[in-house]
């Protein structure tokens, strides 16, 4: 994990294809402190890393991103009213060169965040 004890992961359901789980948020963070103080949001960059980790787990190999296709950040994840997300994982392409993905941060019927990413297994950086 990037950021140590940001978050915790829920069991992750997988048909192959679609990665879905729930993730809790830490609450007591001290990245809130700097991310806005009085005023915490969760950053989108931080968004972005709880994607990849949970891609990287899911599939046990270590991911480079290489291209943020598309991001779309809609509504900001304000923690102390959503501590706990919904994060959907939909895996459109993936090789040994390539994983393409268009991910979801929500919650019932709310979408947060909403982005296509490119990553590259990172034993072709080596």
């Amino acid at each position: 994990m990037l950021i140590e004890d940001f978050y915790t992961v829920g069991e992750v359901i997988s048909d192959g294809h679609n990665l879905n789980t729930k993730v809790k948020l830490n609450l007591d963070h001290e990245v809130y402190r700097g991310h806005f103080p009085n005023q915490p949001i969760v950053p989108g960059v931080i968004q972005l890393q709880i994607v990849k980790e949970i891609l990287e787990t899911s599939l046990n190999v270590d991911l480079i991103m290489v291209y943020i296709i598309q991001a779309k950040y809609l509504i900001p994840i304000v923690p102390q009213e959503y501590p706990g997300l919904e994060i959907k994982i939909n895996i459109k392409n993936t090789d040994e060169k390539s994983i393409k993905v268009d991910a979801f941060i929500g919650i019932e019927n709310i979408v947060f965040t909403k982005v296509k990413l490119e990553y590259k297994p990172k034993m072709l950086f080596s």
